[in-house]
């Protein structure tokens, strides 16, 4: 009786097992996407922002500030290569939130003022807007504009900072056009965070709208 039990048992077994394997990592993924919309979806409620445009599967969320000043939110999922210790290449999902917000001008700032997580911490120092940015006609900014963007950064050191025009940044920056299409120009802020909370977007939107008029016409 006893081994008939153990035969019952071990055929179960293996007759679930398969199942587990590809349904327990998919379960896990559909959960961690329905922690994502919720928690995308309480961020555009407390900022008063609409759904707009989609574009590889992830949804751009726009609106406006008390301030009049157009703001766009995208939480992201995207690919990383690495390689481990033994020189094999390897990939892994990371999370992150972007934060865009106008910078209100008539005409085009015409500089590109970028600093990315991925190598700015290891390799560019802080010291200076000239070793921690990597720009295109940044002189074109005065000394305290400059300061302040270092400023940013120094309290803001695992994040991506870019300053530029909306013409020709579609394809890196909103990868859609229909996004801020109004805008001449823009200051974006994106970070890694699996669920970001409503109050913590909030905040940094205050202090990304607080640093983008310093470059307002």
């Amino acid at each position: 009786m006893d081994d008939f039990v153990s035969v019952i048992f071990w055929v179960g077994f293996l007759c679930c097992l398969p199942p587990l394997v590809v349904g327990g990592p998919i379960g896990y993924v559909l959960y961690r996407n329905k922690q994502r919309r919720e928690a995308s979806a309480a961020i555009a409620q407390m900022l008063n922002l609409q759904p707009t445009a989609k574009a590889k599967q992830m949804q751009w969320y726009e609106g406006r500030l008390a301030n009049g000043r157009t703001i766009a939110y995208l939480p992201i999922i995207f690919k990383r290569s690495y390689y481990d210790h033994n020189g094999r290449r390897r990939g892994s999902h990371v999370s992150a939130a972007r934060l865009i917000v106008e910078v209100k001008r008539e005409r085009p700032l015409d500089l590109n003022i970028f600093r990315h997580e991925n190598w700015s911490t290891k390799r560019a120092p802080f010291d200076s807007f000239e070793t921690a940015f990597t720009a295109k006609n940044g002189s074109k900014l005065t000394n305290s504009q400059q300061t302040a963007l270092l400023d940013f950064a120094q309290n803001n050191p695992d994040c991506t900072i870019w300053l530029g025009d909306r013409a020709g940044a579609s394809a890196d920056v909103f990868n859609t056009p229909e996004v801020m299409a109004g805008a001449t120009s823009f200051l974006l802020y994106e970070y890694q965070v699996v669920n970001p909370t409503p109050e913590e977007v909030q905040q940094k939107t205050a202090e990304l709208s607080q640093l983008a008029q310093l470059f307002d016409e």
